[in-house]
C-alpha cells in the first residue's frame, strides 16, 4: 500500500529550502556590495580579496563559495550596478517615445546621479561596467539605430557611436562627481556636444539640451529620483 506524503513534513521541508536560498542570496549580495564599496574608495592601490572579505565581514571561505576569484566578483558586481541604474531610472525613460529624447535623457541621467551618488560614480568610472553584451549598450545602439532611421542622428556606424557616447558619459561622470565649477551648465554643455556626436542638428540639440534638463529637474523634484544604495 502507498504510503500518503506528510503534509507537514513537506511544508517544513520546502519552508528550509526557501530560507537556505534566501540566506544564499542575501550572503551574495552582501560581496557584491563590499566589492563595489571597497573598489569606490580605492584610489592608488588595487584591493584583493581580504580587503573585500573584511568589508563583508564573512570568511574568505565563504567568498570562494560564490565567487573563484575577485575578477569574477567584479564583473558580478558591474552587472548589478547595471541592473540597479536600469531599475532605478525606469520611471524617468522607459516611455519617452523619441530616440533623440532616450539619448539626451538617457546621457544626462547618468551626471545627475554621479552628483549625488559619488560612491556610485567611483566605481563605475573605475571598473568597465558597460560591455558589449550590457542591457544598457544594447538599449543604447537601439535608440541610435531608431534615430538614424528616423533622420534624427547622422551615424556612419552605429557600434562607433555607441563606444563614443559611453566613452562621453564616464568622462561626464568622472568630471562631475569630482567637481566642476558649475554642474548643470556643464550637464548642458556636455548633452550639446553628445548630441552633436551623433549627428543632431542645432535646433533639435538646443531642444535635447532643454527637454533633458527639464525632464530629470521635474523627477528630482517629485521626489522619483532614487538611487539603489551600494552601501
Amino acid at each position: 500500500m502507498e504510503k500518503q506524503r506528510c503534509p507537514a513534513r513537506s511544508e517544513d521541508s520546502d519552508h528550509r529550502s526557501l530560507s537556505a536560498r534566501i540566506k544564499r542570496e542575501s550572503t551574495r549580495l552582501r560581496i557584491l556590495e563590499a566589492t563595489m564599496r571597497v573598489f569606490a574608495r580605492s584610489v592608488d592601490d588595487t584591493p584583493v580579496i581580504e580587503d573585500v572579505v573584511k568589508e563583508a565581514n564573512i570568511a574568505r571561505g565563504t567568498f570562494y563559495k560564490y565567487f573563484d576569484s575577485l575578477d569574477q566578483a567584479l564583473v558580478a558586481t558591474g552587472t548589478l550596478a547595471n541592473d540597479r541604474m536600469i531599475a532605478d531610472i525606469k520611471s524617468v525613460y522607459e516611455f519617452l517615445k523619441e530616440p533623440w529624447q532616450r539619448v539626451c535623457v538617457g546621457f544626462r541621467v547618468y551626471m545627475v546621479r554621479a552628483l549625488q551618488d559619488p560612491s556610485w560614480a567611483a566605481f563605475v568610472t573605475r571598473m568597465d561596467t558597460w560591455s558589449q553584451e550590457s542591457i544598457i549598450t544594447q538599449r543604447m545602439a537601439r535608440d541610435l539605430g531608431q534615430g538614424k532611421r528616423l533622420g534624427q542622428f547622422d551615424i556612419d556606424d552605429i557600434d562607433a557611436a555607441v563606444d563614443f557616447i559611453k566613452g562621453a558619459s564616464l568622462g561626464g561622470v568622472y568630471a562631475v562627481s569630482h567637481g566642476v565649477p558649475s554642474p548643470f551648465a556643464y550637464m548642458d554643455s556636455a548633452v550639446g556636444m553628445a548630441m552633436r556626436a551623433v549627428g543632431c542638428q542645432a535646433p533639435l540639440r538646443a531642444q535635447a539640451i532643454a527637454f533633458s534638463r527639464s525632464h530629470l529637474d521635474g523627477w528630482c523634484a517629485d521626489g522619483r529620483a532614487r538611487w539603489s544604495s551600494p552601501a
